[in-house]
């Protein structure tokens, strides 16, 4: 039996990432008790992640092993302390750790017909993820400030499904290439990663507010270092038997970038105390200035009159349609299937729409079961992912070119073990 044939009848099962702890900045004492004599507290955790994968553009396939999307190996350390009843305050850090063959940059042999590719490159660096400090009021809310995640982060990316991050449309397989069929079978430009994205916007320098919930619900607003602001929206309340968690996320891009205008996001997840539930998420980014494909009032472009300048620009070229994306997932949760801990199962379908071109259309169907091992703080989970991909070309004003693509399958067997 191939490994092809064990990956697509497997079942398997598990547990994401435990969250983290607190961190002291002093020396560390000269014995073994490893205390810096302060009176915080410091919490130290993270998780190890890898995969066996198999992957098939149409013409070529081949079975990898390597680290995760979404979920690369990490460890964080949080440090914390109490000023008063009301007031306790911090800092985080979260480092990505070095991988050895990265799953995003893992490639097939495309448009040839071979079991072959190339196995993933090695990542040497620690990558800084989180790196900030903060003070949180039990009834003002958290003050953070540093390297984090900006206000909006997550805003559109809630999922009720439990499998993880099978929410952005591009788990496995980052890194393919499609083959273009339109002709002759030729490897393209366009990857899997490339042509889907939930358009999520996640750490750079804020200095972020965070309220408290009020009546269930919270907000938060955040500047960055760019000049850009954020603001986001969480909902969680019970209705009966159902569960509700929503949110909602908008940045200004304008200060910052000169052909990003907004990103606008939102999402919503209901849950049954039978264990199934629903989720759909959505966002748009909207151009501005030269880059949008209709610039109607902008000033005319360098050789052109203000009178021929309009006619042009709605017809520009050179101009990108805003790029959108929304996903659906249906899921059920099951606490005591086996065991060992509870296992969730999820079905779920992603579109994304002129990500890396326009009229590019990028769809992705998935489906994954998870298996927790509560004792350890382990899961295994296995998944099917489909990736279509087709477009149209223009490059001359009214003229259109279809272009198609072979599908990309891709079964996938992953472990986490979370410490």
């Amino acid at each position: 039996m191939n490994i092809k044939t064990i990956l697509k009848s497997s079942v398997a099962a598990t547990a994401l990432f435990a969250l983290a702890a607190p961190v002291s900045t002093t020396a560390i004492a000269a014995d073994d008790s490893f205390s810096s004599g302060q009176k915080t507290k410091l919490v130290m955790s993270g998780f190890i992640s890898r995969a066996i994968w198999n992957a098939d553009d149409g013409t070529s396939d081949k079975t990898f092993m390597s680290g995760t999307p979404g979920s690369d190996s990490r460890i964080r350390w949080v440090a914390s302390g109490t000023l008063n009843d009301n007031v306790t305050a911090g800092a985080t850090v979260e480092m990505g750790m070095p991988s050895n063959y990265t799953e995003g940059s893992a490639t097939l042999q495309g448009g040839v017909l071979t079991n072959s590719g190339a196995d993933g490159a090695d990542d040497g660096t620690w990558d800084l993820r989180h790196e900030y400090v903060w003070v949180n009021h039990k009834k003002f809310g958290k003050l953070s400030l540093g390297h984090t995640n900006i206000a909006s982060t997550g805003r559109g990316e809630i999922s009720a499904n439990g499998t993880d991050y099978s929410r952005s449309g591009r788990n496995f397989g980052r890194g393919l290439s499609f083959v273009n069929t339109t002709g002759t079978n030729a490897t393209s430009a366009n990857t899997v990663g490339g042509t889907r994205n939930n358009l999520e916007i996640y750490r750079t320098d804020v200095l972020r507010y965070d309220s408290p919930s009020f009546f269930g619900a919270k907000a938060a607003v955040a500047g960055h270092a760019s000049g850009e602001v954020s603001v986001g929206l969480n909902y969680a309340g019970k209705f009966g038997g159902l569960a509700v968690k929503a949110g909602a996320g908008y940045v200004d891009q304008s200060a910052a970038a000169g052909s990003g205008n907004f990103v606008a996001l939102g999402s919503i997840a209901v849950t049954h105390d039978s264990g199934l539930n629903f989720s759909y998420q959505a966002s748009k980014r909207n151009f501005s200035g030269s880059l949008s494909k209709s610039v109607s009032g902008e000033a005319p472009r360098a050789g052109l009159s203000e009178a021929n300048s309009d006619t042009l620009d709605t017809n520009n070229l050179g101009g990108r349609d805003d790029p959108y994306h929304h996903g659906i997932q249906i899921g059920y949760t099951a606490p005591k299937l086996v065991s060992v801990g509870k296992t969730a199962i999820a079905a779920t379908w992603h579109s994304a729409q002129n990500i890396s071109e326009n009229d590019g259309d990028a769809e992705t169907v998935s489906v994954r079961v998870k298996q927790s091992f509560d004792a350890l703080g382990a899961s295994m989970s296995l998944s099917y992912q489909k990736y279509s991909y087709d477009a149209e070309s223009e490059t001359v004003v009214g003229t259109i070119t279809n272009e198609t693509y072979a599908d990309i399958d891709v079964f996938a067997l992953q472990t986490t073990f979370n410490f």
